[in-house]
């Protein structure tokens, strides 16, 4: 391929796959002719108008998926990208809907969707098909290590350092940050001095956004499902972090985070499909871990720039009203 964009998630996982898909393909990372753009979900439509503006001959998305309100308009930018020639890869693991996968296969993209594993593995797992590459140990460890953060089960013992460094800094600044460690990874290297550094400030960050949580939060129990709404500063610790420490320190089955900044709610449980309960109030997600817009009124989101208290309140409501619905479902 002579230019190569990668369209990718913001988190460990999409800086993940990135590296993996760069490995398998054998293009390194700051080559000329390669983009690496990292986007939210929320954001995908409008990364994907500017990628049709700029002709390139591989698009690689990753990490990411479309919903019901930008379905359309993705499929059309998939078909305009098609119809010049660019060949468009797309690996994910979110839950899809089957018409979504059919209608984007259909417009020409060879899309791979695996509930089974993290992005980072469905990389590994199926480019090397396309490409007729193989995975060699440090790729599969990097996904190992990769998928037991996001997916939320710890079981790999480099999971969490990556997952802290990986959230070090937001904006554009964070994007620089992130194609650091996708030009690490993809190299060869799983650590490096300059993650420690990067570790240990993260951690003294995460433990100042813990102590202003810890002030900010409302416990409350229906049907003996026990849920924790607790308010979020910008900064550390990350949602997965932060849900994984309440969940124990308050023996709670949810946690349902919201941030200061931002109109979303995020949750985290290790015993109950929060997929669910996302997914009643407008979003999706994974079963672990899920997210959802916050709807509140345009009065009350201005307010809650001086007292963030109000989106707390917002929060527990909606999260209440979810909960007494849909209930909560064991993973087991």
């Amino acid at each position: 391929m002579r230019t190569l964009t990668i369209i990718t998630h913001t988190d460990l996982d999409g800086v993940g796959a990135a590296a993996a898909y760069l490995r398998l393909v054998g293009v390194s990372a700051d080559s000329r002719g390669v983009r690496i753009l990292f986007t939210e979900p929320y954001k995908l439509v409008k990364v994907l108008r500017d990628v049709v503006r700029s002709p390139t001959d591989t698009v690689a998305l990753m990490d990411l998926g479309p919903n019901a309100s930008t379905v359309d308009e993705v499929v059309g930018y998939v078909e305009a990208l098609t119809r010049r020639g660019t060949r468009v890869e797309w690996y994910d693991h979110h839950r899809w809907d089957e018409r979504w996968v059919a209608r984007l296969r259909e417009a020409g993209a060879h899309l791979f969707v695996d509930t089974g594993t993290c992005s980072t593995g469905v990389v590994v797992k199926y480019a090397p098909r396309l490409h007729g590459a193989e995975v060699d140990e440090f790729t599969a460890e990097l996904a190992r290590a990769v998928c037991a953060a996001d997916l939320w089960v710890w079981d790999h013992p480099w999971a969490p350092r990556l997952f802290r460094v990986a959230e070090r800094y937001r904006g554009r600044r964070g994007d620089a940050w992130r194609r650091t460690l996708v030009k690490g990874f993809s190299e060869g290297s799983i650590w490096w001095p300059e993650l420690s550094e990067a570790l240990d400030e993260y951690l003294r960050r995460e433990f100042e956004g813990f102590a202003y949580s810890l002030r900010r939060l409302r416990v409350f129990e229906v049907d003996g499902c026990r849920v924790a709404v607790v308010l979020k500063k910008p900064g550390p610790p990350s949602p997965s972090i932060l849900g994984n420490a309440l969940s124990a320190r308050l023996g709670v089955d949810v946690v349902a985070i919201v941030r200061t900044r931002g109109r979303g709610l995020s949750f985290r449980s290790r015993r109950v499909d929060v997929r669910e309960l996302a997914y009643h109030l407008g979003g999706g997600g994974h079963p672990r871990a899920a997210g959802a817009p916050l709807n509140m009124p345009l009065l009350a989101r201005l307010l809650s720039r001086l007292l963030p208290s109000i989106k707390l309140r917002y929060a527990e409501k909606a999260v209440r009203d979810a909960v007494v619905r849909v209930g909560c479902r064991s993973l087991d």
